[in-house]
């Protein structure tokens, strides 16, 4: 079993945007399973006046850093963080940063002594459209510091090799399971339909008419827009409770929309939206994404139900839907099961490992373990079918 020390890292406290809880829980995971300490630069002092009515002295510092930024890059630099400084002050034998654009790759230019000091660096991507890849050569080029990048959107493999010599493998996203898990302690499903994130403006007016026709009809979905976390373990937590008390999870497969950028041309990549809801025992309702990668990912009856935007009668689709008792309960512990069996972070934290050669430590195969036990567990108590099982290494 493997001895070694871990640096995480990434730029989610200097960028508190909900998007990013996806770097806190892969490496909060990876925390909980290795000897690692935390370098995570916090915001520019200036980025304290952001807000609704923002002061003038934040106004003016940002356009300046801005300008500079824009400044660097025409010159062919990468641009300008706006994380702290920070420094390395010991050794470790791995670095690993995520962040979730090619952007972002400009808060190591902050972080002082983390190539010097560390023995093998890893980059996770979580977030890259070769369309944009022309527009974000300055950064892609600082993965060259890396031993090996690893990146969500496996379409995007081909082109970003033409922006780094480095090698570049596909990981897929995944959930912190062991917070989601409903089981044992089965909380109610109090609220009828979740929606979190990005969503389709005719399914959420129908389905925000239905909750405004039927009081006992409850639709829990997000108000306001953007916005600052201000505790990651409070942001997942409270994600996490949401969707164990959901019947339904929406999720769709949205197509990236940047005007200009890709023309029309579908672009989409496993999204995590997906794992945290079967994770949590919902039954996730909405299309399955197109991408290859998602049918090796969710290959189990009903991990997705479709529900076309434009149904007529969302209130007769319910109530035919919450008739198929069996189903749905049989649906929700195969969720449960899948994820714990396949889509935890510690899988890829593993996966990981095992494409850079490096051995799993005892708390990672402890919690493996822990996770097949459970995931035994739901099939047995609640009846869940075993889905390639002969793919799952305890």
């Amino acid at each position: 079993m493997a001895d070694r020390s871990v640096l995480l890292s990434s730029n989610y406290n200097a960028w508190p945007e909900p998007f990013n809880g996806q770097a806190y829980a892969f490496l909060n995971v990876i925390a909980q399973v290795e000897d690692a300490d935390f370098l995570m630069p916090g915001p520019a002092p200036h980025s304290a006046g952001r807000g609704v009515n923002p002061s003038l002295g934040y106004l003016w510092h940002e356009l300046s850093h801005r300008v500079m930024s824009q400044a660097w890059r025409r010159l062919g630099r990468p641009g300008l963080s706006n994380a702290t400084p920070v420094t390395v002050t010991r050794d470790y034998d791995v670095f690993l940063f995520v962040c979730q654009f090619p952007l972002e790759l400009t808060a190591l230019r902050r972080m002082k002594n983390w190539r010097k000091r560390c023995g093998k660096a890893y980059a996770y991507l979580l977030e890259g459209w070769p369309e944009r890849f022309p527009h974000q050569a300055q950064e892609l080029r600082m993965l060259d510091a890396f031993d090996h990048v690893f990146v969500l959107n496996a379409e995007s493999i081909p082109a970003l090799r033409q922006y780094t010599s480095t090698p570049i493998s596909f990981l897929p996203s995944a959930c912190d399971t062991l917070l989601a898990c409903p089981y044992p302690d089965t909380p109610a499903r109090s609220i009828d339909v979740l929606s979190l994130g990005r969503r389709i403006p005719e399914l959420h007016t129908k389905l925000a008419a239905l909750a405004a026709r039927d009081g006992n009809f409850f639709y829990v979905h997000d108000v306001l827009k953007a916005g600052a976390v201000v505790d990651w373990a409070e942001h997942r937590s409270q994600s996490a409770a949401m969707i164990k008390r959901a019947k339904y999870f929406i999720a769709y497969d949205f197509t990236v929309d940047t005007v200009g950028v890709f023309k029309g041309v579908r672009k989409n990549a496993l999204a995590t939206r997906y794992f945290e809801g079967t994770a949590g025992g919902a039954i996730v309702l909405g299309s399955r994404q197109q991408c290859p990668e998602f049918a090796d990912h969710f290959d189990w009856p009903d991990a997705v139900i479709e529900l076309p935007p434009g149904t007529p009668d969302l209130g007769a689709f319910f109530r035919d839907l919450g008739s198929q008792t069996e189903r749905l309960e049989r649906a929700r512990a195969t969720n449960v099961s899948q994820a714990l069996l396949r889509h935890d972070w510690a899988h890829r934290w593993d996966q990981l490992l095992d494409t850079v050669g490096l051995p799993r430590s005892a708390r990672l195969q402890q919690r493996i373990e822990q996770l097949a036990s459970m995931a035994g567990m739901v099939e047995v108590a609640h009846g869940a079918p075993r889905v390639r099982r002969h793919d799952v290494t305890a």
